[in-house]
């Protein structure tokens, strides 16, 4: 019999607003860290794409692919981090996917640092679900998490349309002039 390890490594608590009958209010909420070596991990990763999908198009199965794939086309990057944010407040080897509301993949690299993917659960995402939004500052929360957790390097990210204002809130600044998708952080 094969014996399983789990992972789903705590980093982080963390504070988004949770609406309360007309308004929004402070709710705690976990970082957590997945293995890509933890086939648990990875299930838990798929269950949420397989959620989310039903709801709404998503940039999860891309997170996905490329967290599982080996960095041998990327030599300069030294780690993947693939990050959720989660309501769950333990057992985080078992991730229950609804209880998770965003994911982010983020790789640490020799001279920079670049945010891969972020993706906010699709009914809470305030571009595509304004009106039906239960919580608010997910992306925010991930980001900030990211900025304070690796600094030293700048971090890079190639966002959507939709989002260069977002990342335009948190301190992110266009460097491409030709390419206003391209953006990137001091920290």
């Amino acid at each position: 019999m094969n014996s399983v390890s789990f992972s789903g490594s705590f980093k982080s608590d963390i504070y988004i607003k949770s609406k309360q009958k007309d308004d929004f209010a402070e709710k705690k909420a976990k970082i957590v860290e997945l293995d890509k070596n933890n086939e648990n991990d990875l299930e838990s990763l798929h269950n949420v794409s397989l959620l989310w999908s039903k709801e709404s198009s998503n940039f999860v199965p891309y997170l996905f692919s490329d967290f599982i794939k080996d960095n041998e086309f990327k030599p300069d990057v030294n780690q993947d981090h693939c990050l959720i944010l989660t309501l769950q407040d333990d057992n985080f080897e078992n991730i229950d996917p609804k209880k998770v509301l965003g994911v982010t993949l983020f790789s640490e690299e020799d001279i920079e640092n670049e945010l891969n993917w972020l993706q906010v659960q699709p009914k809470n995402n305030s571009v595509f679900a304004p009106s039906n939004r239960r919580y608010k500052g997910v992306g925010r929360a991930i980001v900030s998490y990211i900025k304070n957790q690796y600094t030293g390097k700048p971090i890079y990210v190639n966002s959507s349309n939709t989002a260069i204002n977002f990342y335009k809130k948190l301190g992110f600044e266009t460097y491409d002039k030709d390419c206003p998708c391209s953006l990137h952080c001091e920290v």
